[in-house]
């Protein structure tokens, strides 16, 4: 079994984005090649979107296995996907209390509340429990 967590601190540390880093670690869950879930979640990272580009890459992960599947209806959520990524949300914030980057990274108050590495390696952790839970 891969530790998710370990994989993506390496990808990390091998010059992937938080975002990244995350995604690709699970790239064979979702049968996504390495370089296209790079290319996918590329812009997710750094604050681009105020939330943490780790808690994005989860949360890309998260919809490709419960993405909507209702062609009918392509654009009404079902309650599964929103309840996935609020739990992933949920979990993070219990371990560093928001999932904005700019607060984590201490933007604005000098006080980094976790470093980008540590924030992979607790997305990649979340996800990881979640997905085994859901098994």
């Amino acid at each position: 079994m891969i530790d998710r967590k370990a994989k993506a601190a390496e990808l990390h540390s091998n010059r992937y984005t938080c975002s990244q880093a995350v995604a690709c670690a699970f790239c064979d869950v979702v049968d996504v090649d390495e370089e296209t879930m790079k290319a996918i979640v590329r812009k997710y990272s750094g604050g681009a979107y105020k939330v943490c580009g780790a808690v994005m890459g989860a949360y890309v992960i998260a919809n490709f296995i419960k993405g909507n599947r209702n062609m009918e209806e392509p654009a009404k959520w079902n309650e599964d996907d929103i309840e996935l990524l609020q739990e992933i949300e949920k979990r993070f914030k219990e371990k560093n209390s928001t999932v904005m980057c700019r607060e984590l990274k201490g933007i604005g108050t000098g006080k980094v509340l976790r470093p980008c590495r540590g924030c992979v390696e607790d997305a990649a952790e979340i996800l990881e429990e979640i997905l085994e839970e859901r098994k």
